[in-house]
Parts: structure tokens; C-alpha cells; sequence
């Protein structure tokens, strides 16, 4: 143990200690360090809409946009350290840390308008590709961690904060429905290169229970709520009435849940992997949609609501080291 003393001390500087005699004695009782690496492929889908006026009467549906089947090939840096208890029953303190990135490769978008409520008629549609962009995901929790059953199941209760961003486009533009007069033509259309930014950050509560059901084969099940302050950039590259970079923003208050497998077999004592299903679902309340003019003016409506579904399939290395 001895060996990773500086590592450890540098940790717990890091995580705030004030002394260094403070540092070595936390050192000492750190029971567990992993640190892992996975990879893995991703889908998600994103839609919002918001409310307006045609022609003088309130539509609840006005514009919506969706992203379908957003492909995305991710890799992602895990740490957990474990602060052990001489009482393994009262708890013991945990950390745990994540960053990811994510490249989109492939997808869709749907970019619809309507004159009447609920999605009824519908006057233009134009579907994209949505096969550039990319993900980032940050999140990092503590909490204490319970041993029971000769040390076969542990439960973590944990607090946590987290972020997340989507930078998603809207390329290769093809009007499919055109109703209003003068219509615009059905067809590609060139020069579509829009962006649409999104965060999501906040904090959140969760449990991690893992289960060993053999010497090296071990199941894990994490579930998260999270309290997220949703905020989006829009850039419409071919809106001459908007002004550019930021044609409009959306801001809102939101909530997800995150359900994570863990499937892990021990091939050492200190070397594992881990085959990782996650599941994210999360949508925010009503917002507001705030325009921003090409000579100026900003005008503001309902933003409805922001849906985000995301299924994640990851394979993880994970080295433990003492």
C-alpha cells in the first residue's frame, strides 16, 4: 500500500483535506482505488416543441423538433475510492467520478410546423440528416457504502451532481410537405447547416447495489433522480429574420432518471470487465423559448417541453489497486 501513498495524498488533497497529516491518516483507512475505461455505443432521441401564433390564433403545437435515432460511439473515464470503517456495518465512505465523450455518426431530424392545435395541419415539414455533433457527460457522487450478507451485497446510498451537454445539427435538408402559399418547393434544399446546444446540470440522489454472486462474477444496479436546469443555443443558419449565432435559447427547469447494469467478471484480483447497459430518461416542465431578430428585437413564447432517451451498451477495464 505504501507504494500508492503519494497518489493517495494528492486525492485527498484534491477532494479539499487541510492538512497533510489529515491527508496521510484518510490515506491509511482508503480501503479500495479503481479506476476503469470503457467504450460502447449509444441511441438517443431528442424533441421540443413550442407554442405560437398563426394568424392571430394561439396554436399549442406550433413548431416541433425531433432527433430520432441519434447513433453515437462513446468512451468514458471512471474513479471510485472507498474510505473503509473498522465496523464494515456503520458504513464506509465512497466516491465516485465520470467523464465521457461521445461522437454522433448517424441520425435524423424532423422539423415540422402547423396551423392548428395538437399537430393538425400541418403546413411544413422538412426532414434532415443528423449525422455530426457530439456528447459530453460529467457526473460525480458521494455517499456511504453498507456491507451485509458475509460481504456478498453492498448498498451506497449517494448524493451527486451532473452535466451533460448535446450538440446536435441539421444537415442535408429535404422539404417533404409545403401547404402555404408562395409553398416552398418539395426537395432537397441546399445550404442546411443549423445547430441546436444543450446542458443539462444538477444535482442528484441515487443507490448503487452490487450483489457477488460467485468469487469473480459480480451484478451491479445503479439508480440516480436527478434535478436538472435545462439551457439550449440554437443557431439557424438559414433564417435571414434571425440573427446568427444564436438564433434563439431555451431555459427551463427539468428531471431524469438513470438506470445502470453492471455486469462484471473478475479476471485477477485486481483486473476486471464490466458489460454496462444504462438507461437515461429525462424531460423538463414549460420553459421559455426566447427569439432573438436579425435587426435587434427578441420576442419570447412556450417552450412545451424537452424529451431526452438515451440507451447506452458500454464494455468496461477496471484495475483495482490495492
Amino acid at each position: 500500500m505504501k507504494k500508492w501513498m503519494p497518489v493517495i495524498l494528492f486525492l485527498w488533497t484534491f477532494l479539499g483535506t487541510t492538512s497533510l497529516e489529515s491527508n496521510w491518516a484518510m490515506a491509511e483507512a482508503i480501503k479500495d482505488i479503481e479506476l476503469g475505461v470503457s467504450a460502447g455505443y449509444r441511441v438517443d432521441n431528442v424533441d421540443w416543441s413550442i407554442a405560437g401564433y398563426s394568424d392571430g390564433d394561439y396554436i399549442n403545437i406550433f413548431s416541433e423538433l425531433t432527433w430520432k435515432d441519434l447513433e453515437i460511439y462513446q468512451t468514458n473515464i471512471k474513479a471510485e475510492i472507498t474510505v473503509g470503517s473498522e465496523n464494515p456495518s456503520h458504513g464506509a465512505a465512497y466516491f465516485k467520478g465520470c467523464v465521457g465523450y461521445g461522437w454522433i455518426v448517424e441520425g435524423e431530424n424532423q422539423d415540422s410546423d402547423y396551423d392548428g392545435n395538437d399537430r393538425t395541419l400541418e403546413w411544413s415539414r422538412s426532414n434532415n440528416d443528423s449525422d455530426d455533433g457530439d456528447t459530453k457527460d460529467f457526473s460525480l457522487g458521494m455517499g456511504l457504502r453498507f456491507f451485509h450478507v458475509w460481504d456478498k451485497l453492498t448498498l451506497t446510498p449517494l448524493v451527486g451532481y451532473s452535466y451533460h451537454e448535446q450538440n446536435l445539427t441539421v444537415t442535408n435538408g429535404l422539404q417533404t410537405i409545403s401547404t402555404r402559399f408562395p409553398a416552398i418547393p418539395l426537395g432537397p434544399f441546399p445550404g442546411l447547416n443549423s445547430t441546436y446546444e444543450t446542458q443539462w446540470k444538477g444535482p442528484w440522489v441515487g443507490v448503487d447495489l452490487d450483489y457477488r454472486l460467485t468469487r469473480n462474477f459480480h451484478f451491479a444496479v445503479t439508480l440516480e433522480y436527478h434535478w436538472a436546469e435545462y439551457e439550449a443555443e440554437a443557431n439557424w443558419n438559414l433564417r435571414t429574420d434571425l440573427a446568427h449565432p444564436k438564433s434563439f435559447e431555451h431555459r427551463a427547469d427539468g428531471n431524469g432518471m438513470v438506470i445502470s447494469l453492471y455486469f462484471e467478471y473478475a479476471f485477477t484480483k485486481r483486473l476486471s470487465i464490466d458489460t454496462i447497459l444504462d438507461f437515461q430518461d429525462w424531460k423538463t416542465e414549460t420553459g421559455v423559448h426566447r427569439a432573438f431578430g436579425a435587426d435587434g428585437s427578441t420576442g419570447t413564447t412556450q417552450l412545451n417541453e424537452i424529451n431526452w432517451e438515451s440507451t447506452a451498451f458500454m464494455l468496461s477495464i477496471t484495475y483495482e489497486f490495492f
